[in-house]
């Protein structure tokens, strides 16, 4: 799909369909609403009386236009009340309306600029940046395993207009950098919808391997030999149920030069299928393992999107990745395992594999590589989905600053990141008779136990960990989040790496 910035008034844009929009409680439109409104004779005016246009967050209504303007269609997007308007708000309008024009038949649409005019009051290119962003994200669709996909149907073009030219340059550069973050967040979709045999460690890194080429990203794979030689029992135990090969995959973007501090350490969790190990899980909704890779696919695709904006800053993206199977060869409960920093691990449970996998990519980060801050990324836990549910991401730190700046980069992105508590009496969860920890502190407060778990494998670097388990699946389709594999957080890394290097 194309998608440009140019001037012009929306209500002579020819082609198969408009974007406009209204704020709830509006009786009137007015901006480009109202522009086409008078071009209608005050159709859209009568509807908003009538109820059938209520400007309500989601709302959308399709009018035809029966040539009476060069378009065939007008979109009119609810954008909730004026005074909850937000950017995220103004990336869902934008999402909306591509998504409903695009299921009316429409290939080539126009569309205000959703919060940078008018009533909306947001800064221009930051709103240019978000509609591109929902634009892309509200029209992706994962359909390459159907057979027939000829009755699918896509928009092709897509114009962001707007009547002001001397907004033109921002908006560009805003929407430039839309694309290239939604795009990413594509990527990471597609590769967390790809089935268990079609995505396994090696083609993960495979994956991987390509975006590094066509990104100028160094990249290199840590083997099964040299993981033994790096001592990292704990990711191994996990590996050692699966004839797929592990691999920690690891990739380089030197933004701030060699000689620079080694930066921005990213960390996903990449188990391309979890069946629970000897602790099988349920087979109920079991098929939906194949996303326990999605943290791993969000620091590949964010690995990405920071070589394309070119961040004055180091970022090291790292990814454990394997299958959790169980075997003659599986790791068991009870055994214990011993990880690269020395600590030993009680195994409880093999299903609580992930942390296990990232406590050895932790260590290579902080130790070896000396990466600072590190943030990791992992659909760890269940208990995530009981304390948050689908709507925010569990935030794990004991770092201040990184705690308040990843909250203001997920209301900004939509990401949104919530900071749970980590006092040091939880640790008490995980404590073993037989080893220095165990994996698993039962159901209480699972998650935290999750991240006081991994806590152990940082020292004293500044660390975030990232539960996703529920932020990157959704209940439904809503706006420009599809309902498995979202791509979450993947735009919170890309935020990140951009917030620190303007530190800087």
């Amino acid at each position: 799909m194309e998608l440009k910035v140019q001037t012009g008034d929306i209500t002579t844009w020819a082609g198969d369909g408009i974007v406009v929009n209204l704020f709830e409680g509006a009786m009137s439109p007015d901006g480009g609403a109202g522009a086409v409104d008078k071009k209608l004779r005050g159709v859209l005016t009568k509807m908003i009386k009538k109820g059938e246009i209520n400007g309500k967050l989601g709302s959308v209504a399709i009018v035809h236009t029966f040539d009476k303007l060069p378009s065939d269609r007008v979109c009119v997007v609810g954008l909730g009340k004026q005074e909850e308007f937000t950017l995220d708000r103004a990336r869902q309008a934008a999402a909306n309306g591509a998504k409903a024009l695009r299921n009316a038949g429409a290939k080539k649409i126009a569309t205000v600029v959703h919060g940078a005019g008018g009533l909306g009051n947001l800064e221009a290119e930051s709103a240019a940046q978000a509609n591109a962003e929902g634009i892309i994200l509200g029209v992706w669709q994962f359909r390459k395993y159907f057979s027939d996909n000829s009755e699918v149907k896509q928009v092709d073009h897509v114009v962001m207009l707007d009547r002001d030219g001397s907004k033109l340059k921002a908006m560009k550069a805003g929407a430039e950098r839309g694309i290239i973050l939604a795009d990413a967040t594509n990527l990471a979709r597609d590769l967390t919808n790809e089935p268990g045999n079609a995505m396994t460690p090696t083609r993960l890194a495979d994956a991987a391997k390509r975006v590094a080429k066509e990104a100028g990203l160094e990249f290199e794979v840590i083997d099964r030999d040299r993981a033994k030689k790096l001592g990292m029992g704990a990711f191994l135990g996990v590996a050692q149920g699966s004839d797929e090969p592990p691999c920690i995959i690891v990739l380089r973007y030197l933004g701030g030069g060699k000689k620079s501090a080694p930066g921005l350490g990213l960390i996903g969790k990449a188990i391309t299928f979890d069946s629970g190990g000897i602790s099988l899980k349920p087979a109920g909704d079991m098929q939906d393992m194949k996303g326990d890779m999605a943290g791993g696919a969000a620091v590949i695709a964010a690995m990405q999107a920071i070589a394309q904006l070119q961040p004055a800053i180091n970022v090291t993206g790292i990814v454990p990745a394997t299958e959790n199977l169980p075997s003659g060869k599986a790791y068991k409960p009870g055994d214990i395992l011993k990880a690269s920093n020395g600590k030993t691990i009680e195994i409880i449970s093999t299903d609580a594999e992930g942390r296990l996998v990232l406590a050895d990519a932790l260590v290579y980060a902080t130790k070896n590589l000396k990466l600072s801050p590190v943030v990791d990324a992992a659909t760890l836990t269940g208990a995530m989905v009981v304390a948050l549910g689908h709507h925010r991401t569990g935030v794990f730190t004991t770092d201040k600053e990184l705690a308040t700046l990843l909250f203001k980069i997920g209301e900004e992105t939509g990401e949104k990141n919530w900071t749970m508590p980590m006092d040091a009496e939880y640790a008490e969860n995980i404590k073993s008779d037989w080893a220095d920890i165990k994996n698993s502190g039962g159901r209480p407060a699972g998650s935290i136990s999750g991240a006081m778990f991994l806590k152990n494998f940082v020292g004293d670097t500044p660390w975030a960990h990232l539960d996703i388990a529920g932020s990157n699946n959704s209940v439904a389709e809503n706006g420009y989040k599809n309902k498995f594999g979202n791509g979450t957080p993947t735009r919170t890394f890309v935020n990140l790496a951009l917030a620190l290097a303007a530190k800087k």
